[in-house]
């Protein structure tokens, strides 16, 4: 009966200490601690009815921004997209076609340094698409661990990437051995905080990225699957995109995991978006 009781005596006092102790925050469990929105160019576009195929936009000139992502995993650095080249500077760079001049007035590794970082800090890299204002800097990170899909690596080294807009010479330093091919979606860390979703469409392996932040909670980092809110919005695909119908089907596969997620989509592109969110060093949780 004695031991009954001391056993019962001990159930309750572990119960009371459950009860009373401190909870975690959110914060000491998230994976993601933060997200920089680095400002890594600007790209001014003669006639920007290319990219929104809108009648009324014939002619109109329009000036989209660009970003590069730098997440704050708990185990690690990663950054999304590498922007203009710091060597364009503002003397500016016209794109083969001549429909758009890329400017870089603030340099990426500036930026890193601001925020207390070098490239050599990159654990992880990668790049929604090899287009010349998302890889422009890539051959600073040949120490990260870089996610392609195998079909955008065919394309980097296939016989004729300029073609599809894309300069061999911003991967020619990477080393081999630290690509890692993908074959449609990957979840970086593990834990399901960092998530590259497999959107070809823009070119053959685009892709984009699922950031869940603690506070703010996830968001989708579009890469080029969307230019601006009103493409997004209308169902609308550049002129030049690879390949229509895959574009058209990957931003309906997006609008559903959005959905299914409750995540909040960033517009890599859109000027207004990103002049609404803190740029670095601030940043997001």
């Amino acid at each position: 009966m004695k031991s009954a009781f001391a056993f019962v005596t001990a159930a309750l006092t572990l119960v009371s200490a459950c009860n009373t102790a401190p909870s975690t925050s959110r914060n000491e469990v998230a994976a993601v601690q933060r997200i920089y929105i680095i400002d890594c160019g600007e790209n001014h576009a003669k006639d920007v009815s290319s990219w929104t195929t809108a009648p009324e936009d014939k002619g109109k000139p329009y000036v989209f921004s660009n970003n590069c992502y730098l997440i704050q995993h708990r185990t690690g650095w990663m950054l999304w997209d590498s922007g203009n080249a710091d060597r364009i500077g503002t003397v500016g760079q016209v794109n083969p076609r001549g429909t758009l001049t890329a400017y870089m007035s603030k340099p990426l590794v500036a930026s890193l340094k601001e925020i207390g970082l070098s490239p050599a800090d990159i654990r992880h890299f990668a790049m929604s698409h090899s287009h010349g204002d998302h890889s422009g800097n890539a051959n600073l990170f040949v120490g990260s661990r870089i996610y392609m899909q195998a079909s955008e690596y065919e394309a980097i080294r296939g016989p004729a990437p300029e073609k599809m807009g894309i300069p061999p010479a911003n991967f020619k330093d990477l080393p081999e051995a630290n690509i890692v091919k993908l074959n449609g979606d990957h979840d970086v860390f593990g834990d399901g905080a960092v998530v590259i979703k497999s959107t070809p469409g823009h070119t053959p392996g685009h892709q984009s990225l699922f950031v869940r932040l603690p506070k703010r909670g996830p968001v989708l980092l579009s890469g080029d699957m969307v230019h601006l809110k009103a493409n997004w919005d209308a169902q609308r695909v550049p002129l030049t995109n690879y390949d229509r119908e895959r574009s058209l089907l990957s931003m309906k596969d997006m609008q559903a995991f959005l959905k299914q997620t409750g995540g909040e989509l960033w517009i890599n592109h859109d000027p207004e978006q990103s002049r609404r969110l803190p740029s670095a060093p601030k940043f997001v949780e």
